[in-house]
């Protein structure tokens, strides 16, 4: 159960990080367009720039293009929806 909940949270943690980017494309786009540096540079630059931490900055610069589609968003915040439900189940249980 504790692996689930912490797949679980880590999953949110991901999706939570997808949205803040996929609601300011431009800015996701600026800071990247910004970075001077490495992969390392980048990370930090996007998780300053949406207050995430290096994991979840790793997974919004691996962001396909596609994901920024409003059908793809919806899919997104369904799913974080039901994460967040499953985790108060498990919490709850």
């Amino acid at each position: 159960m504790d692996e689930d909940r912490r797949n679980l949270m880590a999953r949110i943690e991901i999706i939570s990080a997808y949205m803040k980017a996929l609601e300011d494309p431009e800015r996701l786009m600026q800071v990247c367009a910004d970075i001077a540096g490495d992969d390392a540079d980048a990370r930090s630059a996007v998780a300053a720039a949406f207050e995430v931490s290096d994991f979840a900055a790793d997974a919004i610069l691996t962001l396909q293009v596609k994901r920024f589609t409003p059908r793809s968003i919806e899919q997104m915040r369904r799913e974080l929806a039901d994460a967040n439900r499953i985790l108060l189940d498990l919490d709850g249980a």
